[in-house]
């Protein structure tokens, strides 16, 4: 993967993908709305309104559909599990007779479990909600606290048929996806639940729990390094509730919105991409002074905040073919947290897009009035594996004619075979690179390589 931000935006912000994504709604008994004498099916709005403002298309999937989950999955970028009630303690080994069970059902979880195992095969995005993580953490072999007000020493963490929620704080794991995606070491949550992850699921990791130790955040693991596309995320308070005023509560469904973007472009199953056109320029003698007066721009508004900066990307590279985009690596003493250089940034004139897929990444970008891509500007901290093997593949390539050579050809290929799909193009060039540090033991590339172009 290059970057989310980078070579995987369309082609101008005025018509940027909107993905499609399936809320699983949950049945309304018969009494729940008037005159539905037979009942229905529902989402509460504020899961529709939060997706909806990340840029997200969205659609009801109901339980009780026919069809295998791969059919019900095909015509959706990416999946939401919501709130709602218990899961059925069969599913995970629970005390049938817990007499606090409520709302159980068999449909829905059957539902919920096979599209959410299916969705991560797909390797579809999946933001899970409340009930949507215990349904996650069931989905992977995980068991629940059947009722949290009988465990000692819990806090208070609402109960839903009673009607009440509880605001509490949650701390994130520094190494996270939820950290990623929200850039802050501390959540202020709205929280209404009775149950809880008790063991947590085979192939998912803690990224998240509150100050009496409960599990509050669980994400699943990437299988290998180069595997950013898994962003399977659960969180067990509410983030619909407050994400209005809460730039870090929104940032969950803007990150998920993103993966799901990302998916909607990608060439697949005899579908073309449809991600930003890949059109390569001969070298340009004006790029390094095109670096030099962006650089000047990002001091000027980052101040003491930058420790470095560097031209990167294929423009960096004298005599190679490339996107006429300058990349530029800033290295940050922190990026967090993130208004401390997003809103300068922006106020300079460059606009932010969130990657929610590494903590060693975020992103601005600038473009012309047409739309046309002009500068990508990747932010990293300060000695982090992300500024050393963009830095590395560089130089890699400023000193080596014969990779120079290699990698220009391969980029002349794929741009021909691939102009719409920037996906595999990016994928094409990382197994390069792979190659490349085969060759040279210690060469620190990691999972995403070769920024920008």
């Amino acid at each position: 993967m290059t970057d989310i931000g980078g070579d995987r935006t369309p082609a101008s912000n005025h018509a940027e993908p909107r993905p499609l994504v399936a809320v699983v709604a949950y049945r309304l008994a018969d009494d729940r709305v008037s005159r539905w004498t037979r009942g229905g099916y529902g989402v509460p709005l504020p899961y529709i309104e939060r997706l909806r403002e990340a840029g997200a298309r969205t659609a009801i999937l109901a339980p009780g559909e026919t069809g295998e989950p791969e059919e019900l999955l095909e015509p959706f970028d990416g999946l939401v599990l919501v709130g709602g009630g218990d899961l059925d303690p069969s599913t995970y080994g629970g005390d049938p007779s817990e007499p606090n069970t409520y709302d159980v059902s068999a449909e829905r979880d059957t539902l919920e479990i096979d599209l959410l195992r299916t969705a991560d095969r797909l390797r579809m995005p999946a933001l899970c909600i409340c009930r949507g993580m215990q349904v996650l953490n069931v989905a992977y072999g995980g068991t629940l606290h059947q009722h949290l007000p009988s465990l000692p020493g819990l806090l208070e963490h609402g109960v839903p048929v009673q009607d009440t929620e509880s605001l509490h704080e949650v701390d994130v794991d520094p190494e996270s996806l939820l950290m990623a995606t929200t850039r802050e070491r501390t959540l202020r949550c709205s929280s209404h639940h009775h149950q809880g992850v008790d063991r947590v699921g085979e192939e998912l990791r803690v990224s998240g729990r509150s100050r009496d130790g409960l599990v509050e955040a669980i994400e699943l693991v990437p299988e290998t390094d180069d595997d950013w596309t898994r962003w399977v995320v659960g969180v067990q308070w509410h983030p619909e509730d407050t994400a209005g005023e809460d730039p870090a509560q929104q940032a969950l469904f803007q990150g998920f919105t993103t993966m799901a973007r990302v998916r909607s472009t990608r060439a697949r199953d005899g579908r073309p991409g449809s991600s930003r056109v890949v059109e390569l320029a001969e070298p340009d003698a004006r790029w390094p002074a095109r670096f030099e007066d962006e650089a000047a721009k990002i001091r000027a508004a980052l101040g003491d905040l930058v420790s470095r900066i560097e031209h990167i990307g294929s423009t960096s590279v004298p005599g190679m073919p490339a996107k006429p985009v300058i990349d530029i690596q800033v290295s940050l003493t922190s990026l967090a947290p993130r208004d401390a250089w997003r809103a300068p940034l922006v106020a300079a004139g460059y606009r932010y897009r969130l990657d929610p897929s590494t903590i060693e990444h975020e992103f601005v970008h600038r473009d012309a009035h047409d739309g046309a891509r002009l500068v990508n500007v990747h932010l990293c901290p300060s000695g982090s594996r992300w500024e050393a093997r963009h830095l590395w593949f560089r130089d890699r390539l400023r000193s080596s004619e014969s990779d120079r050579e290699a990698y220009a050809r391969l980029k002349r290929e794929l741009a021909a075979t691939h102009r719409r799909d920037m996906h595999t193009y990016a994928d094409r060039k990382t197994t390069f690179i792979r190659g490349l540090e085969a060759r040279e033991d210690g060469a620190p590339i990691d999972r995403q390589v070769a920024a920008g172009d």
